[in-house]
């Protein structure tokens, strides 16, 4: 008798444990809503890409994920959203892959000019052992997770002033984001980098606080700069990417059948971006064309330019910047 009151006992514990575990499973799958920020203007490529990713989900009803996108640059500056998204504020933030730099030093390479040798390289990248370490290091310090990068489009300079030779960036007052690499970057090609918001770019250009601003073809031209800044240069010195921000905590919260619907849309996503990018960007370039841009597509000095990047990038490294060999170490990945 007694033991079958044992057994009983056992029964009834592994099946409230089960409950209890079913329970939990519920609460985790329970509805949440995910506040995403792009940032950039209605009708830009990551103002579209953060559409698409709300669509994805909305295809998966069985994950109750709802998304509320803020569009445009309401919430302010891609560095203010970070740390709305560090606070919780903001899970989901769709940028630059460049703003994750301040969060580790060993992020700092990664934004230089002539980093990388071409797309491939940089998605490679993505993918070792060198970036995957460094992005847990830094959810695990910070808060803030970085998921799903994707390489995009070459940034190309716009400018009120034809960029044919390295000499012609001597001096040249060119935007810059408030990114230490990129000004770095700017003054190894021999230019003068000015700090200037996003959305300030065109009234910047126009009243030539600055000379040239630089970025991708598919976020420009729902700006417009071309028609303040009508010279076009491809110089293939630096590739956007895009990468996804998440706040750890929130991201934590979530069922792992969530947290897996979640980087599914996010795959899906990047690759409509990337084809995206791929496709339009002939198309963006010979419509600025008709507005009256010029576009050079083969920037003459580029070798010369990318030798100068390499020196700098070097001397910074042997600073004390970043880890020693870095450079070497992504240079290498093939």
């Amino acid at each position: 008798m007694k033991r079958m009151l044992v057994m009983l006992l056992v029964v009834t514990l592994v099946v409230a444990g089960l409950f209890a575990a079913g329970a939990n499973e519920q609460n985790a799958q329970q509805e949440k809503t995910i506040t995403l920020a792009t940032g950039d203007a209605i009708g830009t490529l990551r103002n579209r890409a953060g559409e698409y990713f709300k669509a994805e989900l909305e295809k998966r009803p069985e994950l109750n994920l709802k998304v509320n996108h803020v569009q445009g640059a309401v919430l302010g500056t891609a560095n203010q959203i970070l740390d709305q998204v560090v606070e919780g504020s903001v899970h989901l933030f769709g940028n630059d892959i460049a703003w994750i730099v301040p969060y580790d030093a060993d992020f700092q390479p990664i934004s230089f000019g002539f980093m990388f040798r071409d797309v491939d390289h940089m998605n490679a990248y993505f993918k070792s052992r060198t970036f995957l370490d460094l992005a847990d290091k830094v959810a695990a310090s910070s808060g803030l997770r970085i998921i799903a990068p994707v390489p995009m489009a070459s940034r190309m300079f716009f400018s009120v002033k034809p960029l044919n030779t390295a000499a012609d960036f001597k001096g040249l007052k060119i935007r810059a984001p408030g990114l230490e690499m990129f000004v770095k970057s700017y003054e190894a090609y021999g230019a003068s980098p000015t700090t200037v918001a996003w959305n300030e770019i065109f009234l910047a250009l126009k009243t030539k606080l600055v000379e040239a601003a630089h970025g991708p073809v598919a976020d420009v031209i729902a700006n417009k700069w071309h028609l303040a800044a009508p010279y076009i240069t491809r110089t293939e010195d630096m590739y956007a990417a895009n990468a996804w921000y998440v706040n750890e905590a929130f991201w934590d919260g979530l069922s792992a059948d969530q947290r897996k619907g979640i980087e599914e849309a996010l795959d899906s996503t990047n690759e409509w971006s990337f084809n995206e990018s791929k496709l339009s960007e002939q198309s963006l370039i010979d419509q600025m064309v008709t507005e009256g841009a010029v576009y050079n597509a083969s920037f003459a000095d580029r070798d010369k330019l990318r030798v100068q990047a390499i020196e700098a990038v070097k001397k910074l490294e042997a600073s004390g910047k970043w880890s020693l060999g870095l450079v070497d170490e992504i240079q290498a990945i093939k």
